[in-house]
Parts: structure tokens; C-alpha cells; sequence
């Protein structure tokens, strides 16, 4: 992945996020399938009213798992009107965040947040319109990311060690794509499958009554032991394919 973009700006999947009620129960659950190790937390999600957890999967992907620390903030609500748990945010690095903006202004996608963190312009895209809160972080280096100097535990032998796409699930997810395919400049080939690159991870549009982020794929670490099918945490399947 890294060392290979060339000049026009380019754009990375670096960051799942699944929202939880209980951040200890949950986390519990997805480090013991996954066999990662113990996380650690954003210092600046505590002062918006989340607790959270972030897994290292590999050494370029992040599973994080995020909590209401009460019943007030935008998160519960989401969980409570969704009916439950599931996938919440998707985390991608750009490297210029202007194009991505324009593109969205003129497909009517709204803006929730724009501001600065660890040094570097973040932009949140509002969820009613991309079917899940969509974060995009300027960091034009592609070998950078905000977790690069956090002090991490290692598992000594994780089940996975990539994330190599997501599902997004919507009641019309053709016309999700296509809105997903305008902001980031892609070309959809409808007749194949629903699904866009972002760097080499992608980003695939299927049915759901719930619109959200419903599934992740994972590759398997060499010699890992296997994972039961149909591993749901969260609310959010992971599939976890031979490396």
C-alpha cells in the first residue's frame, strides 16, 4: 500500500468502527476471536462523550470499537434507533481533502464536523446521507497515520492481520454506491458488483433494512487457527479469508 500513489490525491481505508453499548464487553469479544491484543484509547473521544478501544490489525489497519459514556450523545441515539449495535465509521486517510469536499458540496452531501486533531484537518460527512458517519483525515504522507508514535501491544499470534474491505448495508444500496462513487471520484461498474477501491481495501453496497456498516473482511494471519463462519460481534459479521 504505501509508496505506490502518485501525485493526484489518493485515498487509504485505515480505520473500522463499530458502535457498542458496552465497551469492555465488546472489546472482550472481538480481542478473544480475533486473538488480538489489548488496545488503547483516543484522549480526545472523552471530551465528545465516547469511550473507545483501538486494535492494531497489522501494522496499516485499525479495528475501534466505540461507547456512550452516557444515554444523551449522538452515539445512543444511533444504537437506540437502529435497534442495536453495528457498524458506526469508516476512518479514511486522504491526501488532499479539498477535492473530496467539492465533490460531496455538489452531490448534497452534508458536513458534521470539520476541524483540527493531532495536527491534521479532519472532515465528518453526515451519516443520513453516506449510510454511516464517514471520517475523512487529511495526512499526505501515506506511510502516517495518527497512531504511528502510540505506544501499542503486540499479540504474538493474531488470527488476522489485515482489514481487506467492509460491506455497507441500505435499503437502496445503488443508489448508495453511486453517492459513495460521486464523492470519491470513482467509476462504478454496477454490472459486476456494487463496490469501490479505496487504496486496497474496499468498500462493497449491499441490501439492509438498517443502514450502516454490516460486515468486515479480514485476512488471516499464516498459520493462524481457524475462526468459526458467521462470527458476529457488535452487531457487524467478520469474515476472515485464507491469507
Amino acid at each position: 500500500m504505501t509508496g505506490t500513489h502518485d501525485a493526484g490525491t489518493w485515498e487509504i481505508l485505515r480505520q473500522v468502527v463499530i458502535g457498542a453499548r458496552d465497551l469492555d464487553k465488546t472489546g472482550q469479544q472481538l480481542r478473544e476471536a480475533l486473538n488480538l491484543a489489548p488496545g488503547f484509547a483516543d484522549p480526545l473521544l472523552e471530551d465528545i462523550g465516547l469511550a473507545d478501544e483501538t486494535l492494531a490489525v497489522g501494522p496499516q489497519a485499525f479495528l475501534e470499537i466505540v461507547a456512550p459514556v452516557d444515554e444523551t450523545g449522538s452515539l445512543a441515539r444511533w444504537i437506540r434507533k437502529g435497534g442495536g449495535e453495528g457498524g458506526y465509521a469508516l476512518s479514511i486517510q486522504v491526501s488532499n481533502i479539498e477535492p473530496y469536499l467539492e465533490r460531496a458540496a455538489a452531490a448534497g452531501v452534508r458536513t458534521v464536523a470539520d476541524l483540527e486533531a493531532y495536527g491534521h484537518r479532519i472532515v465528518q460527512l453526515h451519516p443520513g446521507d453516506l449510510g454511516l458517519l464517514v471520517e475523512l483525515d487529511e495526512i499526505p504522507d501515506a506511510d502516517e497515520w495518527f497512531w504511528d508514535q502510540t505506544e501499542k501491544e503486540v499479540s504474538l499470534d493474531p488470527r488476522v492481520d489485515d482489514i481487506l474491505g467492509v460491506d455497507v448495508s441500505s435499503p437502496d444500496p445503488a443508489k448508495t454506491a453511486a453517492l459513495w462513487a460521486e464523492v470519491f471520484g470513482k467509476k462504478l461498474d454496477s454490472a459486476q458488483s456494487l463496490s469501490i477501491a479505496l487504496g486496497s481495501r474496499a468498500v462493497s453496497f449491499v441490501p439492509g433494512e438498517r443502514s450502516m456498516l454490516s460486515a468486515v473482511d479480514l485476512a488471516a494471519s499464516i498459520g493462524a487457527n481457524t475462526v468459526e463462519p458467521g462470527l458476529i460481534v457488535g452487531g457487524v459479521e467478520f469474515r476472515i479469508h485464507p491469507g
